[in-house]
């Protein structure tokens, strides 16, 4: 819900949204604006203190409020021209173009409804710990129980393109951090992030949180748009700094690695590849002085370089979950405690259902050796090879993929397929072959 008390810089809820409408604005701009205005009422109420304010990339404000933003203070503050202009044309005459005065009316109508949030920083539920981080986020939305931004967090990242190993092991220490009152926090994306989420929803004892690289009105992946309702439903908590109608873009993402290792005690890296995106949130968690966790994989694994190079510069090997519990103070995890099941909010009648998930295994029978059909007692070894390969890549391979894995000779690899999608074992989608 939204309210018009005035916050940090005089302004209203309603005018830091606007503000985030403006062209050529961003979440670090907006950061930088309500992080200057904050420090100057923390100096002096909003007053004059000594014989001038604090000094802006060369620009000294000699006298005025906190809440006298001017042309030349957001210039200052390295906003675009147009940005500025904008800024200073709203807060003299409230005039906002017709795009931006649509969505401030769409988001509003948003704001109205249960669960749905808008959280500055001033606001009781943000949390502490992600103020303290470089550009903390102005303001964050939120849809859901903000009851998971109490509790002590790990946050958990890795490959979109994850192995079978990969997923199964973040299921399981997911569903253990679960079980002792930490909120697993993670992405919302495909392969690793899923499995996070998947495996604290398994145990079903304590929310989880997904921060979102979209506006939360075009949730990303759409393939899990289930998953996210099923966070909600056990009383987790959905967050983005980004408008509602922000849609998918590759630049979002980075930034809101930043995120997630700012809520976080500590970032659990399962699996990474030297360049991938989740060495960002593991760098992020460095600078902001988090403990930093990580799964080592099999040796000449591409998917597990980036874990085995952030274990040679000190980050903490896990085994299991007492690793991570070890690493974390006795006060980080107190706020466990307070967690009360009872207040947990569910947002559904019943718990949602794909029908992709009627026709295929259930989440807690991904924890056993028993997740595919059985293969026939009589299949050659070839094609007992492509299957276990199969099931520890846990992702479709195509044709191409499959002779560089297994070096197989094409008549041979051909051949064990032929055998595998005979017995119901295997099934060719557009020329990916997964285990069934």
């Amino acid at each position: 819900m939204m309210d018009q008390f005035s916050y940090v810089g005089g302004l209203s809820q309603t005018d830091w949204l606007c503000f985030s409408f403006l062209s050529g604005i961003g979440p670090a701009r907006l950061s930088r604006l309500y992080t200057y205005l904050n420090q100057l009422e923390q100096l002096g109420s909003g007053e004059l203190v000594g014989d001038s304010l604090p000094d802006v990339d060369g620009l000294l404000l000699e006298s005025g409020r906190a809440s006298d933003i001017t042309y030349e203070l957001l210039r200052a503050l390295k906003w675009p021209d147009v940005t500025a202009r904008q800024a200073i044309d709203y807060l003299s005459s409230g005039s906002l173009n017709d795009e931006q005065q649509e969505k401030r009316d769409q988001t509003l109508d948003w704001l109205s409804e249960p669960h749905h949030h808008l959280l500055l920083q001033q606001n009781e539920h943000y949390p502490q710990a992600l103020k303290e981080i470089d550009t903390a986020p102005a303001f964050l939305y939120g849809q859901g129980s903000l009851t998971s931004l109490g509790l002590p967090k790990i946050g958990i990242v890795g490959a979109r393109k994850c192995t079978g190993y990969g997923r199964d092991i973040t299921l399981q220490l997911a569903e253990q951090l679960a079980s002792r009152g930490i909120c697993v926090v993670s992405g919302g994306a495909i392969g690793i992030d899923t499995a996070a989420h998947q495996g604290a929803l398994h145990d079903g004892s304590t929310p989880t949180l997904a921060v979102m690289g979209t506006g939360l009105q075009h949730r990303y992946p759409n393939k899990n748009s289930i998953l996210f309702d099923n966070i909600l439903y056990q009383g987790g908590l959905l967050v983005s700094e980004y408008p509602l109608m922000t849609s998918a873009r590759p630049h979002l993402f980075p930034p809101r690695n930043r995120i997630i290792s700012g809520l976080s005690i500590g970032v659990l890296v399962v699996e990474a590849s030297t360049k991938s995106g989740s060495l960002i949130s593991a760098n992020y968690a460095i600078e902001q002085n988090r403990e930093v966790f990580a799964v080592p994989g099999r040796l000449f694994d591409t998917q597990s370089e980036g874990c085995h190079q952030l274990l040679r510069q000190g980050a903490t090997l896990v085994r299991n979950i007492d690793d991570i519990l070890s690493e974390c103070s006795e006060r980080s995890l107190q706020a466990g405690n307070q967690y009360d099941k009872k207040a947990s909010v569910k947002f559904m009648k019943a718990k949602p259902v794909s029908r992709a998930d009627e026709a295929s295994p259930s989440l807690s029978s991904s924890f056993s050796n028993n997740r595919f059909s059985d293969l026939p007692l009589t299949v050659s070894s070839a094609a007992k090879e492509l299957a276990q390969l199969l099931e520890r890549e846990s992702q479709p391979l195509d044709f191409d993929a499959l002779i560089r894995h297994t070096k197989m000779h094409t008549e041979i690899l051909m051949q064990g397929l032929m055998e595998l999608e005979l017995s119901g074992c295997v099934e060719n989608r557009h020329g990916a072959y997964s285990r069934c």
